[in-house]
């Protein structure tokens, strides 16, 4: 039953590694027809060197200098199409690589947030780069490899039964032992293969954030903990790669003396021959050469099948990727000028019996600004999280309520309908204007900027020395954490959604800075809905209603009773 199972696995895997490689079939189909010509020049080669030898034995130098001839002309011939192949095998695996990137990316993006996160970035970033390079290994070098080794098999083998039919038989008997042998050790080097695999994405990862994160590395001095991490993830790396050598070089050695033992039995074989006087120096010389194209291909395949189990637990890794639960396929939404929030009843945990919000309501108006306060920690950034569909509550819902009294239950669609201004900093390195513009990719420059100056952002962006064309580097590099601030509330100001959610959107703001831009998001025209998630008194001052929200309860507070700044901030 297991073995049934594991093969329906296999053929899965083997089935999705075809369907991605339809793309490039035709690409693949002159792959193999000019390998099978590389292969079959084999075969010629060793029939023309049998008839240039006894040629020269016998004195026909007309003969000789025709089977010259020939066989140079082969020997160019097989080169020119070794080269062609060459090309178009980096051709095509470039294409059939970036084909399967962008599928797995696209469906990526469309995953469920929640599910996504089970993962590392460095281990999605392994399964794009390696992974994928695995598979177009096998697509591209490893099939054409076994169609074009088993034509040079077939006629290789039917050549030598033409000549010595015993031979033949003998070669022949002693090749598939090697390809029985290795499937014994398949297994054991899918398993190997994994791990290789595992331990490049913990490897990757590390590296990734330590990249990311060197400001911290070199704050806290952890530059001599980093080196013994990273160099025992290497270890182990090393030691997985080391296992799955070992097992591949073992099995080369045995499949090795069963292609010698086969090349053996035919030297001997012709030596009597040989000396019986029943062969000639040249059909001795095509014997070598034929039975090493028998075993040859033995060999070659078995050698082959690692590379086979590498792609197929390559796709295995991938495919796992596109199994994740993807969010449902969005659809358009009507354009609406103002949009209202209804929360009934909500309800969510990240773990069982640990609720983070518990029955929340609350009744937003279409242009309403509305304070979100309480205690780190306490679920106001999971809410919004749910407010957007990245997670769904486990009871109750949220809808949003159109200016004619239409209801839609949040979903991947109606994040057309909001703006988001998230913590930290979430730029992408480019320039400026690029960085802005991710709101809406159809905004002219004067758009651009009219947002750059409602976030207070033009000032520090004139006195660059290319303005808005200025580049920054990744994470924002370049710009300090209030500069970086104001480019990402220009960046949801230009997307003229209904909903605008700030989540300590102003944080590393001065006060003036700050009341400039709650200014200008107080006077926006048509006015949005808008939630500010703040620790700071002063971002309430725009706020109609605050709510706060402590031990998963949503509560309404007059903002008159937040009698003092302080004791607001002691209590957030």
């Amino acid at each position: 039953m297991f073995v049934t199972k594991e093969y329906k696995k296999v053929f899965h895997e083997i089935n999705w590694i075809a369907g991605n490689a339809r793309a490039v079939l035709w690409s693949l189909v002159f792959i193999i027809l000019f390998d099978i010509v590389i292969s079959l020049t084999g075969v010629l080669t060793a029939i023309l060197s049998k008839n240039l030898i006894d040629s020269a034995v016998k004195g026909a130098l007309e003969r000789v200098l025709l089977y010259a001839v020939c066989f140079g002309t082969l020997i160019i011939l097989s080169l020119a199409v070794k080269a062609a192949v060459s090309m178009l095998a980096v051709r095509t695996t470039e294409v059939l690589a970036n084909n399967i990137r962008k599928s797995i990316f696209s469906k990526i993006t469309k995953t469920e947030w929640i599910a996504l996160t089970q993962y590392h970035s460095g281990d999605i970033l392994t399964r794009l780069t390696s992974d994928v390079g695995a598979i177009t290994t096998g697509v591209v070098d490893t099939l054409p490899g076994i169609i074009s080794l088993g034509a040079q098999l077939t006629a290789a083998f039917s050549t030598l039964l033409y000549y010595e039919p015993m031979l033949a038989v003998l070669a022949f008997i002693l090749g598939p032992f090697t390809v029985l042998f290795s499937r014994i050790w398949g297994r054991k080097i899918k398993r190997f293969q994994v791990k290789v695999q595992e331990s490049e994405s913990a490897y990757r990862s590390f590296l990734q954030e330590s990249l990311e994160n060197m400001l911290i590395v070199k704050a806290f001095r952890l530059e001599e903990k980093s080196i013994e991490t990273i160099t025992g993830l290497h270890n182990a790396r090393l030691n997985w790669v080391k296992k799955r050598n070992v097992t591949s070089v073992c099995a080369s050695i045995i499949l090795g003396l069963g292609y010698w033992a086969g090349y053996f039995l035919a030297f001997c074989w012709g030596a009597v021959k040989l000396s019986r006087g029943t062969t000639t120096f040249g059909t001795l010389t095509a014997f070598l050469q034929l039975v090493a194209q028998v075993q040859g291909p033995f060999m070659g395949l078995a050698k082959m099948i690692p590379q086979v189990i590498a792609a197929v637990a390559s796709a295995e890794r991938l495919i796992e990727l596109e199994a994740l639960p993807r969010e449902r396929e969005q659809h358009k939404l009507p354009e609406v000028l103002e949009v209202g929030i209804k929360l009934q009843g909500v309800s969510f945990s990240y773990k069982k019996d640990m609720p983070v919000l518990e029955k929340i309501s609350a009744n937003i108006k279409p242009g309403e600004i509305i304070g979100l306060i309480g205690p780190s920690g306490e679920g106001k950034t999971t809410l919004i999280r749910i407010l957007l569909a990245l997670l769904k509550p486990e009871k109750g819902s949220i809808t949003l309520v159109t200016e004619d009294n239409k209801e839609y239950m949040v979903s991947a669609d109606t994040r057309e309908w909001i703006s988001y201004v998230p913590q930290g900093n979430t730029l992408f390195s480019g320039t400026i204007a690029e960085n802005i513009k991710s709101g809406c990719r159809e905004a002219t420059e004067e758009e651009i900027k009219a947002a750059a100056r409602a976030a207070c952002a033009m000032e520090f962006i004139n006195e660059l020395p290319d303005g808005i064309n200025a580049k920054i580097g990744e994470n924002g590099i370049g710009l300090s954490e209030g500069q970086a601030q104001r480019i990402s509330i220009a960046r949801a100001i230009l997307r003229k959604t209904p909903i605008l959610i700030l989540d300590e959107a102003t944080s590393a703001l001065d006060r003036e800075s700050e009341m400039q831009v709650l200014k200008s998001i107080h006077e926006m025209k048509p006015a949005r809905t808008c939630i500010v998630i703040t620790h700071r008194y002063s971002a309430l001052s725009i706020c109609s209603r605050v709510f706060r929200l402590n031990e998963g309860k949503l509560v309404e507070q007059r903002l008159n009773d937040i009698k003092h700044k302080d004791e607001f901030i002691a209590s957030a």
